[in-house]
Order: C-alpha cells, then sequence, then structure tokens
C-alpha cells in the first residue's frame, strides 16, 4: 500500500504510542487526523511536528468512550476529506485501581480499551471503501501474561485480539485488519521513566531496555503497507514472551 495522501486517524494521538505513530504516518506523505481526549496543548505539538512532513493534518478532540463524540469525529473527516483509508485504534488506559475484585476498574478498562474500538471502527467503516485498520494491544492479553494487578487489563487486550481476528474474517479483502501487541514502552502510561527506571523496567526483555514509541510506530507503518498481512497480532516485546512463556 502505498501512503502518500492517504488519510489516517490515529486515536489517542497526543502523547506515547499514538504520537509517534501520527508522526511516523505524517512522514509517509499522509494526511493524519490526530484524536486526542483533553490535551489540546500536546495535540497541537504533535500536529506542528507533522506539518513538517505532510499536509492536511488536523486535530479533533473527542473522547471515544463517547458515542455522539465519535460521531462527530467521522462527521468533520468526512466533511474534509470524504473518506478514511487508515484506522489506527490506538486509545486506552491503565486503571491503577485494576484488581480480581474491582467491578468499576472493569468497566472502566472495558468502555476504554475495548468498546471504544469497537465503537469507533463501527463509524470508520462508513467512510472506508477499502483500507487498512490497525489495533494496539498488548503483550498482556496473551495467555500466560499480566499479573492480578492488570486483570482487567490483560483480559480486553485479550478481547480485542479475539475481534480483531474476527474483524478480519468479515472485511477481507478490501479491508485488512490487524492488531500489534507492544511489550513495555516508555511512554506516559509508565510514568514517562527516565533512562536509570527505563533499565529496571526493561529487565523483563530480553533486549534489557525498554521498547520506545517510535519502534512500536514502525512497525505499525509496516503492517499498514503490507497487503498480504491479514488478522495478525505483531508481537513487538523485546522478548519478553520468551521470559514469561519459555
Amino acid at each position: 500500500m502505498n501512503l502518500k495522501n492517504k488519510v489516517v486517524l490515529v486515536t489517542g494521538a497526543s502523547k506515547g504510542i499514538g504520537r509517534a505513530t501520527a508522526i511516523a504516518f505524517a512522514k509517509e506523505g499522509c494526511s493524519v487526523v490526530i484524536n486526542f481526549k483533553s490535551d489540546l496543548k500536546s495535540a497541537q505539538e504533535v500536529l506542528n511536528e507533522c506539518n513538517k512532513y505532510s499536509k492536511g493534518n488536523i486535530t479533533i478532540k473527542a473522547d471515544v468512550t463517547n458515542e455522539n463524540e465519535v460521531k462527530g469525529i467521522f462527521k468533520k473527516i468526512k466533511d474534509k476529506f470524504t473518506h478514511l483509508d487508515v484506522l489506527v485504534n490506538n486509545a486506552g488506559i491503565f486503571d491503577s485501581n485494576d484488581s480480581p475484585t474491582n467491578i468499576k476498574a472493569f468497566e472502566n478498562v472495558y468502555e476504554n480499551n475495548f468498546l471504544s474500538c469497537v465503537l469507533v471502527t463501527k463509524y470508520a467503516l462508513e467512510l472506508m471503501n477499502e483500507g487498512k485498520i490497525v489495533n494496539v494491544s498488548s503483550i498482556h492479553g496473551r495467555l500466560g501474561h499480566g499479573s492480578s494487578e492488570a486483570i482487567a487489563y490483560s483480559a480486553f487486550k485479550a478481547a480485542l485480539e479475539s475481534y480483531t481476528k474476527n474483524l478480519a474474517k468479515e472485511l477481507a479483502p478490501k479491508i485488512l485488519v490487524n492488531a500489534i501487541a507492544p511489550g513495555r514502552v516508555a511512554t506516559p502510561m509508565w510514568g514517562n521513566p527516565d533512562d536509570k527506571e527505563q533499565e529496571e523496567l526493561g529487565k523483563v526483555h530480553l533486549i534489557k531496555r525498554m521498547i520506545q514509541p517510535e519502534e512500536i510506530a514502525e512497525s505499525i507503518v509496516y503492517l499498514v503497507k503490507n497487503d498480504a498481512v491479514c488478522g495478525e497480532i505483531l508481537t513487538v516485546d523485546g522478548g519478553m514472551s520468551l521470559i514469561t512463556l519459555g
């Protein structure tokens, strides 16, 4: 897939993996729709960076758990571009209250990490005749990964991977659906760790360091460019799964 002049929506694009992904697509010549929930300053910084590489980039403020706001995203995309070529479902959270018995945390993670992806995809498909969808999962969604402190997070990332594979069956060959499963990535979800903290957190990987957001972004771009990958979960975990399951 030639990405020049393609229209790409990245949800949760004001920081972390979403930020790096938006910029990576801009470098490919895409018009990038930068969705953000609340951090206008960071979203504007991403827009400014994207504008160095491509034209037509815009920001759209919207909570992807709110159906009316999601509808608003796609109204703006339709009005400006008429269509959408690529969707990256990246927006998500980690609930610090996640535990086996905290039902509110389960509901929160479900709405933000799973149902939001289904909701955004529903309306994206109205503007996609062909193209690519990439869902951002996690190595925690794999059998044997995660912990009791991330039980809801792990469960709904696993659900997202199942959704990805079954959606791929429905939409191929016009729209190809894949997901990416990162290990520990140096993002705000980990508190923007400094070099020393990254070294410590990265010990769970065979590469003995944390993964950088740009490395995940490169992998997402790969999934979009490649027309032969369909229904796959690309693991980019620095060898973490080999330590956990090997």
